[in-house]
């Protein structure tokens, strides 16, 4: 699993993905600037309870797993300028994020909303603002070995991925995925091939949703916890948090059922539609939706005693009931095996 790397050896390991995609020799790109504009996005990721670095690399390596397990080079999907752009704005896609949401952005009236609120999507501009001025720093633009034509095309395809993790963008393709699914994934047609590589870039942003539970536990600890924060600060500012950002009304395990039924699924689904092998992904997100009802057993009992949703989700007790739903279920125990997404990059 990604995120039981040492911190301080992930920038290694996504130096290891460059190579054995052969990104290296194939786009004439020098290691040593890739290092050093890797060690200058590590050090641009603040420490928000989830959207920090260690997401960061999880989301990377989770492209590096698509683009290898789906044969996307191989197989014409992408260009290895397009897979290169691709992995990259993994790695990019949240530096500098502040633990807070473009509406929280926009509402508060921050300086970020006033620098990008015209355009939409106001973090995710920011992150790319953030990446493009470390890509200008001084020894750091590793893709100046390109063509022009090629620099530019990689540019395009930056800003693309990066704001295409607005997930209020995603929506807006809908109709474009459907048309994939029903009548096939046409390559060679521009909106489809673009849609693509946003529906790509958005399963790996959301691709802890389809870890096994010893992992999505820990994820929804983070990711409650900086929701929380959110809805403090909120708070402090006389405004009425939404129900997921207040932890006095949370129900996590509903709301985590709610966002895999609503939002993982289509998503989930829609790639497994265009690749048989990804279906595996959709058996995880089916397998944690169960784990989440299981977990939601000791959560009156709890709450009367005076936890709090984070309280409850950290105790023994949910971890028992689900180990215990899953002793249950022995079919679910080797459920991710036609997917390797721990692919070691050694």
């Amino acid at each position: 699993m990604p995120k039981r790397i040492r911190v301080s050896e992930t920038p290694c390991h996504i130096i290891k993905m460059f190579e054995d995609l052969n990104f290296f020799n194939t786009l004439r790109i020098k290691r040593d600037v890739l290092v050093k504009f890797m060690l200058y996005v590590k050090k641009g990721y603040r420490d928000p309870p989830y959207h920090n670095w260690m997401h960061a690399f999880s989301v990377t390596h989770f492209g590096y797993v698509l683009i290898k397990q789906l044969n996307l080079i191989e197989e014409g999907y992408l260009t290895p300028l397009e897979a290169m752009a691709f992995l990259v704005s993994c790695t990019c896609h949240d530096i500098d994020h502040r633990g807070t949401t473009n509406s929280f952005q926009s509402e508060s009236g921050s300086v970020l909303a006033n620098l990008y609120s015209s355009e939409g999507s106001v973090m995710e501009h920011h992150h790319l603002s953030q990446s493009l001025h470390i890509l200008n720093t001084d020894d750091c633009n590793f893709v100046e070995g390109l063509s022009h034509e090629d620099y530019l095309h990689f540019l395009d395809l930056f800003k693309k991925y990066i704001l295409a993790t607005d997930l209020a963008h995603h929506f807006n393709l809908f109709e474009i995925h459907k048309d994939m699914v029903e009548n096939g994934f046409d390559k060679t047609n521009p909106d489809q091939k673009y849609a693509f590589m946003c529906l790509l870039m958005t399963c790996c942003d959301l691709s802890d949703q389809v870890k096994p539970w010893e992992a999505i536990r820990i994820v929804a600890l983070q990711l409650y916890n900086e929701f929380f924060k959110q809805g403090d600060l909120e708070k402090s500012m006389g405004k009425t948090p939404a129900a997921g950002m207040n932890r006095d009304e949370a129900c996590i395990p509903d709301l985590q059922i709610q966002f895999a039924t609503d939002i993982c699924t289509p998503i989930f689904s829609t790639l497994a539609s265009l690749f048989p092998k990804a279906e595996a992904l959709m058996n995880n997100i089916n397998r944690n939706v169960l784990c989440w009802k299981a977990s939601k057993v000791v959560y009156p009992k709890l709450t009367k005693l005076g936890m709090t949703s984070l309280d409850i989700l950290n105790s023994t007790q949910v971890d028992d009931e689900v180990k215990k739903f899953l002793r249950s279920r022995p079919s679910f125990t080797n459920i991710i095996e036609e997917f390797d997404y721990d692919t070691e990059t050694e």
